[in-house]
């Protein structure tokens, strides 16, 4: 993965940890990636499947905030939902 995708991929798995729909994540060796769920579940992947799984769950969380179902956490952001 080129460091523009890994840079990519760690920004979306640091604001899904930030928005709190993930706990934590961390680089793996060989350029895997370990996810860790709420429930405890560690999830390991290889850089491509992590790009894709986090495609995915970002996707979901965007879909959730706009249609106002969750709100971002952003900093600053003093708008009433």
């Amino acid at each position: 993965m080129p460091a523009a995708g890994r840079e990519y991929l760690t920004a979306m798995l640091d604001a899904l940890v930030y928005e709190n729909l993930l706990v934590a994540w961390r680089r793996m060796p060989l350029g895997g990636y370990m996810i860790v769920s709420h429930e405890g579940e560690e999830i390991r992947l290889t850089a491509q499947q992590a790009d894709m799984w986090t495609r995915g769950a970002f996707a979901v969380y965007l879909a959730l905030v706009d249609q106002r179902r969750i709100r971002p956490r952003i900093p600053g952001d003093t708008a009433p939902n």
